[in-house]
């Protein structure tokens, strides 16, 4: 049976919490990676944890893509918040935009965006080489559903476009530059990969993660990885429960 959404994350942790959930779950092993498959707030899901990066992520959801048709692919994890984003630890980010932060050329003049290489990394009815915009429509309907059921304000919900870095930003004048580069609200390490994917397979992409970080000089006594992870799977419940976007 197809999935009416596959949710898929770096790691286990960041997904465990909804697959502690699922009612008729079934498990296999493809390429060393475990998929659950069960129904979750009454669809039909697949979890899939495709490990860490951009090649990861962009082979666990080549896999599962080619093997089952999903309505959805939703994106769960963490990131890191640049310092102007008004977002703090425990707080959700839901992207409008997915950017490839750290593909192009470095030049006496600075960094110049893969646009200067002139080969797109994928060709449709137009070139994309950095950046992927997500259905409007589709991140309009997912903010509105957040932002009702965080009506008290908490924990803060942020929307705009994702930074995706295999370098991670370790300190502030890095993400500062990033973030002015993308109008970036946070970074990762896998969502470009998976909306790149998303978009050569033509199936609706969605990204949400909780924020375990600041983007500053890098502290790690800062973090808040499990209050990340939680807030995260919430928000990606809060959208499964009220049916399909």
């Amino acid at each position: 049976m197809n999935p009416a959404v596959l949710l898929l994350s770096a790691t286990a942790f960041e997904q465990d919490l909804l697959a502690a959930q699922l009612e008729g779950k079934t498990e296999e092993e493809v390429v060393g990676r475990r998929w659950r498959l069960g129904q979750l707030a009454g669809r039909q899901v697949l979890l899939v944890a495709g490990g860490i990066g951009a090649v990861n992520t962009a082979h666990a959801l080549t896999c599962a893509l080619q093997a089952r048709q999903p309505a959805l692919v939703l994106q769960v994890g963490v990131g890191g918040a640049y310092l102007d984003a008004g977002l703090g630890p425990g707080d959700v980010a839901l992207a409008s935009a997915e950017n490839y932060g750290d593909l192009g050329v470095r030049t006496l003049a600075g960094w110049q965006s893969a646009e200067l290489i002139g080969i797109p990394v994928l060709q449709q009815e137009q070139s994309y080489f950095n950046h992927f915009p997500l259905d409007p429509d589709l991140v309009a309907r997912a903010e509105q559903r957040l932002r009702a059921s965080y009506a008290g304000g908490q924990p803060v919900l942020g929307c705009g476009p994702f930074v995706t870095v295999q370098e991670c930003s370790g300190t502030a004048s890095l993400g500062r530059e990033r973030a002015a580069r993308f109008g970036g609200l946070c970074e990762n390490m896998e969502g470009a990969a998976a909306a790149h994917l998303c978009r050569l397979y033509q199936v609706p992409f969605l990204e949400v993660r909780g924020i375990s970080n600041l983007v500053e000089d890098r502290r790690r006594e800062g973090w808040d990885l499990p209050l990340a992870c939680q807030r995260a799977q919430q928000a990606v419940l809060r959208l499964i429960e009220e049916g399909p976007l």
